[in-house]
This record gives structure tokens, C-alpha cells and sequence, in this order.
């Protein structure tokens, strides 16, 4: 008869953190692409200061840009005055909640900030901001 017990020579206990690497790069991948960016367009405007601006939420926002040679912008492409209405009545059919935000250059004339207020108006978007940079 035997009476010993079985002990087994164990060996020296290894974690292989290859697959833990590889988990952490998926998930970084992950969070980067599914990660939100804000929406400005890479459009030089040099906006006006306003010591009472606020920050608007980024919901349903259409960014209209006027340069300072009178250029409009619109989703990164320039348009015309008119062709900038037929645009926003093509965007208003399934977007009738949008806030229009008018990034306008603080040497912009007025009359062009008006002319792009009134479209959006006449077109039937009823929320308007004009985009301003904090003063410090």
C-alpha cells in the first residue's frame, strides 16, 4: 500500500499579459473613434468679444461663416447669398429645430450679417445666434 500523498511539483505561476495588452488597444481605439468632436469648421474667422457670451450647447446647430472679404461658408463650402437660401431650405425640410449660428469675422460688414439673419428668418428657422469669444 501507498500512503503518500500526491504532491505534485508545481512550477513557477506565469500571467502572460499579452492578451490584457491587447484588450487596452481595442479599447483605445474604441473610445477614440466613437469619441465626439466639436463642430468647427477649419475657417479662420476672428470673432467679436462679448464680456457676456455663453456657451451654446452643440444640439442641432447650423454654422453659417462670413469672412471678412464677404465670403459665406457654409458645411465647408462657400456659397453665394442665394445659393446659401436654397441651401438652408433644403436643410430646414428635416431640420426645423436647428439653431442657426452665424460666425461672423469682427470685420465683416453688418449689412452681410443682417442679409444671412433675414434668409434664415424668411426660410422659417426661428432660433439665430451669433457666435462671440469671451473677453478675458
Amino acid at each position: 500500500m501507498n500512503f503518500s500523498t500526491n504532491k505534485k511539483r508545481r512550477g513557477a505561476i506565469e500571467v502572460n499579459i499579452t492578451p490584457l495588452i491587447d484588450i487596452v488597444f481595442i479599447l483605445l481605439v474604441f473610445f477614440l473613434i466613437t469619441t465626439t468632436f466639436s463642430q468647427n469648421p477649419g475657417i479662420e474667422v476672428d470673432l467679436p468679444k462679448a464680456s457676456s457670451s455663453t456657451q451654446k450647447e452643440q444640439e442641432d446647430v447650423i454654422i453659417v461663416s462670413l469672412t471678412k472679404d464677404g465670403n459665406l461658408i457654409l458645411q465647408g463650402q462657400m456659397f453665394s447669398l442665394d445659393a446659401l437660401e436654397s441651401e438652408l431650405d433644403k436643410m430646414f425640410t428635416t431640420r426645423t429645430k436647428a439653431t442657426v449660428i452665424i460666425q461672423a469675422d469682427a470685420k465683416t460688414h453688418h449689412v452681410n450679417v443682417v442679409k444671412v439673419m433675414d434668409i434664415s428668418r424668411r426660410i422659417g428657422f426661428t432660433k439665430l445666434a451669433i457666435a462671440t469669444e469671451t473677453e478675458p
